[in-house]
């Protein structure tokens, strides 16, 4: 296993991805189920967990069950991080 692997991940990285960046617009709006996503989207639902997934993993999104959903809602802390680097510039 790569040093790498266990590093945080890179939230630039991740919103380099544009349906990683849709999904962070429409949780922006309210909070949503995977299948809502996935709608929204136009994808499988396995593709919107895996992007869910990344963005979990970088403190970017919480989900919470709700029955048997899962709703994801948008944790905007980490996102300073890119407001101030372009801010900087």
């Amino acid at each position: 296993m790569s040093p790498n692997h266990l590093a945080a991940p890179d939230i630039f990285t991740l919103i380099g991805d544009a349906r990683r960046r849709r999904i962070l617009e429409l949780l922006a709006a309210s909070e949503l189920s995977v299948g809502a996503l996935a709608t929204e989207l136009g994808i499988a639902q396995p593709s919107v967990t895996q992007h869910l997934t990344a963005l979990r993993e970088a403190g970017l999104v919480t989900v919470e069950k709700r029955g048997t959903s899962s709703i994801y809602s948008l944790v905007r802390g980490p996102l300073a991080a890119v407001t101030n680097w372009i801010e900087a510039l």
